[in-house]
């Protein structure tokens, strides 16, 4: 007996709906089973993102070292978006300061370790993404302690402390060369001026009502000595390779020219 051409319809329907509905459960129920293994709240709220606990920020606590390696963000007043970011380290056995300079527009691969920490509070975040990208995904509370993290994953070292210096202040001691961010005829003239370790510490204090920074004022004062004695200054921009729209980091060479300045 012959099936009317609306019955062979019907049916036909009712197996594909099936199949649909049973797609989509299996597509569901693999997305709330890797969202679950992996801890995340798939709201994506960020109002809900507080700075680093302690257990994950002991790598933030800042650290008084005879190499000193100091993150230095400069950030627009308002937003607190990252403007330029430069890596200073300062090694107090050999009398060195270098002065490296980290575009912004670098774009580097989150470690695989370091990711799964991220996504657990910002599960949109990218594995693969530019400097200047990070104020997009943190809050400003939060924002320039995940920076330090992925500045020491991108270049396997460990930063001593930060600072937070607004746009503003950062462009009275820096401007932007072929060599990278160096520093201006004024601030140069003006750091003549500096001779003492009182005009030194007095010029540490007025900074420091100005900046933000995980290194106390008075742990910053271990280093008056040692600014103080003929410090050799460079500057430099970090190895890599440059193109219009991204800066790549050759890893390798970025290890060798820091570890140049970190060596005695």
């Amino acid at each position: 007996m012959k099936k009317s051409a609306g019955k062979i319809f019907t049916v036909q329907f009712i197996k594909s709906l099936f199949f649909i509905v049973l797609f989509i459960g299996i597509i569901i129920f693999c997305y709330r089973a890797i969202m679950q293994y992996y801890g995340i709240n798939d709201t994506d709220d960020t109002s809900t993102i507080s700075p680093i606990d302690n257990k994950q920020s002991t790598k933030l606590i800042a650290s008084i070292d005879d190499v000193s390696k100091h993150l230095i963000f400069s950030v627009d007043e308002d937003t607190g978006a990252i403007k330029k970011l430069v890596l200073e380290i300062f090694n107090c056995e050999t009398h060195r300061m270098v002065f490296i300079t980290i575009p912004i527009k670098t774009q580097f691969t989150l470690s695989d370790s370091l990711y799964h920490d991220l996504i657990l509070v910002k599960p949109s975040i990218p594995q693969f993404l530019k400097i200047s990208a990070i104020s997009s995904y943190f809050p400003k509370e939060a924002m320039y302690e995940y920076g330090v993290l992925m500045i020491e994953d991108l270049l396997n070292i460990q930063i001593s402390y930060y600072s937070v210096v607004p746009e503003s202040l950062y462009e009275t001691v820096f401007e932007t060369d072929p060599m990278g961010e160096v520093f201006s005829d004024n601030f140069i003239e003006f750091l003549h001026t500096i001779t003492t370790e009182d005009d030194l510490r007095n010029y540490l204090e007025n900074i420091y009502t100005l900046i933000s920074s995980n290194l106390s004022l008075e742990d910053k004062f271990n280093y008056i000595e040692s600014y103080l004695s003929d410090v050799s200054i460079s500057f430099e921009v970090i190895a890599g390779e440059d193109s219009n729209s991204a800066y790549l980091v050759d890893e390798l060479m970025a290890a060798k020219q820091i570890e140049d300045y970190v060596s005695e």
